[in-house]
This record gives structure tokens, sequence and C-alpha cells, in this order.
């Protein structure tokens, strides 16, 4: 969930049951302790979405198979509506930094966010062009990962996924969105693979190692789809390294990505903006930037401030690009900010600040942005 806002009052009732219950800067799962819950409500006002309510939360170990159950459910009074479930096993945390035959995630999210915006394409669009409509998503992933070595792993995944774009309004692209909303929900899955090399001490809070990621989601009728076909790259490079000692975390992300097809949904394009993970430029809105690439790195600063709650302070630059040939990076975004973390025993919560040359942007969500 990443939210931007003017104005936001996030009121946590913070707390941590049962007998694997972590401190928040020791992350390490012992053998024999891995039971855990972890609840967390939610309470926050936002002005695009109005008063929001739900919560989380995640039961680890509970059926003795490693395995752990995450449910996420989110309501406000302006009709936003995110629904997530999630089912791992082994669970993403016992998991790291072994070796093992097989793992299986099954994730069911539905996302309904009625002020989605378009910009049209290219680094250098204008504000102006903004263009507001409603966007839902049914996504339906299953993966299946292999620890070959404890540091390395591969990924294959199939996404069902059904999209829809609705009430396209106040803006120059209102023509161009009300045509895909014609289309009605339409269906566009896409086969994942992925291998990933991590040396990092948690999937939590990583304080040290690195992390990379190469991964290819292509999507076309092979699979299925009848309204989506592409081929999307993504090179993803991580560093975590701790400085004044054992609690202080400086965290570097340099990442890459292009899409190449004929038929791609809007927002299957490489995209900058907002509080998301492969699209952090945190001072910009949501969707801020699309075309078929994208450079992106991101610097943050962590540390502890008391008992499970951390500061983060940060900084983003990111651009994109039509092709290889036509990449500026003199037409890159950059921003800078500061953000509070609460550490539970299974999952992060963030809320971050940012600041750049358009303004604010303001995010709640869950989990470090890598």
């Amino acid at each position: 969930m990443s939210r931007a806002a003017c104005v936001l009052t996030f009121i946590p009732l913070m707390f941590a049951l049962g007998p694997g219950a972590l401190l928040a800067q020791d992350m390490t799962i012992a053998p024999g302790s891995t039971r855990s819950f972890s609840p967390f409500p939610i309470v926050m006002y936002d002005t695009d979405i109005g008063f929001g309510y739900g919560g989380r939360v995640k039961f680890v170990d509970y059926l003795g198979k490693k395995e752990s159950l995450d449910l996420i459910l989110f309501n406000s009074t302006k009709g936003e509506r995110w629904y997530v479930f999630t089912f791992s096993i082994p669970d993403f945390e016992i998991r790291q930094g072994r070796r093992y035959g097989l793992s299986f995630d099954l994730k069911a999210e539905y996302d309904k966010y009625l002020n989605y915006s378009f910009y049209g394409f290219g680094p250098g669009t204008p504000e102006s062009n903004e263009t507001l409509f409603t966007h839902e998503t049914i996504n339906v992933p299953l993966t299946f990962g292999r620890g070959l070595t404890p540091h390395l792993v591969v990924e294959a995944a199939y996404a069902f996924r059904w999209l829809r774009y609705t009430d396209p309004r106040e803006g120059p692209f209102q023509d161009e969105i009300a045509d895909l909303a014609a289309r009605g929900r339409f269906f566009a899955p896409y086969l994942t693979f992925a291998l990933k090399y991590d040396t990092s001490d948690s999937q939590i809070h990583p304080t040290r190692g690195v992390r990379f990621i190469l991964q290819d989601d292509w999507s076309g009728k092979f699979m299925g789809s009848r309204d989506a076909a592409f081929n999307r790259v993504t090179v993803d490079l991580r560093k975590y390294q701790r400085v004044f000692g054992a609690k202080d975390v400086f965290a570097v992300r340099a990442l890459a990505q292009y899409v190449a097809g004929g038929d791609i949904p809007l927002f299957d394009h490489a995209t900058l903006g907002g509080g998301n993970v492969n699209t952090a430029l945190r001072g910009f809105p949501l969707n801020r930037f699309l075309d078929r690439g994208k450079f992106l790195v991101n610097a943050e600063y962590r540390f502890p401030i008391v008992w499970r709650l951390g500061g983060n302070l940060f900084a983003d630059a990111g651009t994109v690009w039509p092709s290889l040939r036509g990449i500026d990076l003199g037409e890159a975004a950059f921003d800078a900010g500061a953000g509070l973390r609460f550490y539970m025993p299974d999952f992060v919560v963030r809320v971050d600040v940012a600041w750049s040359s358009e303004g604010m942007g303001l995010y709640f969500n869950f989990g470090h942005i890598f």
C-alpha cells in the first residue's frame, strides 16, 4: 500500500505477542523457536482516500511446518480497498541463508485505487498532464523456488492477473483511458523467472551483505492472455553495511529495467514515482514517470531510536527512457527525505516523507523499500 497525501494522521496500536517475538534489531531465528504472532492495527487519515482502517496479522510456524500465513485488510471511507492473503512454506525469513529443496508461495491480492494517475510517457512529462481514473487489480501469483545453496535461489512463478480501468476524468488523456476502460476487466497474466544471489543476514531487516536479483517477466498468448504481450527484464543490486555499530545500517540499491513488447498494459511499463519497492522515487507521485526503460538508485541510512522504533534518512534518483539510445541522465529526477520504522517480529512498518522539485510525498507501507 503506497499512499501520497497532504495530511496524514497515523495512529498505530503496536504490539507483538507469542513465544517467537524477536527484538527489533535482532532478526535471527533460532531452530526450534520459530513460532510467532505479529498483529498490527491501522488507523490513518489521508486526503486522497479519507479515513482508513484495517490491520495486518502474520502467523509463523503454527502448523509446525515452518510456514507463514499473512493477512492484510484495509478499507477507507472514500472507497479504497486493499486485501492481501499470503501463504509461504517455508517462511521467507526461515529460508533465508539456507539451502532448501522446494519453497511455495501463494499470494492473493485485490487492490482498488479510486484516484490513480497517468501523466504520459517520458521523463519530461509535465505535472499538468495528470489524468485521474479508478484502477482495479486482482493478482494471484503462484511461486515455486529452490535454494541451490545458502545464497543462490531460483524461482519460477505464474501470476493470474485481471486489470480494469474505469471513470477517467480531469486530464488530457481521458480519451486514451476511456479506450482502455471500454475493454472492461481484462486478463493479463505473466510468467516470471528469477535468479537471486543473497548474502544478507535477514529478509526482514538486513544489516550486512549483498543481494543480486535478475528477473524476467513474460506475458503473451502462449500463457492465455489476449490482452497483453511483453517481456520485462529487471536487474536489481543491493548492498547493506553496518556503520557506527551493529544497529546502524547504510543501504544502497541500483535498479535497471527494460520492457519490450507490442501490447504492454499501461502500468507494466518501466515506472517511477511513489513509495513502492521497484518504483521508489518518493518525492514524486505514484506513476509520475513511465517509459520502456528506467534507472533507479536509492540510498538509506537506517538507525535505532528507542525499543522497536527506528529512523531513516534517504535519497532517491532515477529516470525513464524510450530506448538505450534515448537515455539522457540530465533528465534524472531527485528527492530526499526521512522516515520512521517500527520493527515487528515478522515484518517492518514504515512511514516516509520526501521532498522534490514537485512537492512532498508521504507514504505508509510495510517492509523496507529494499
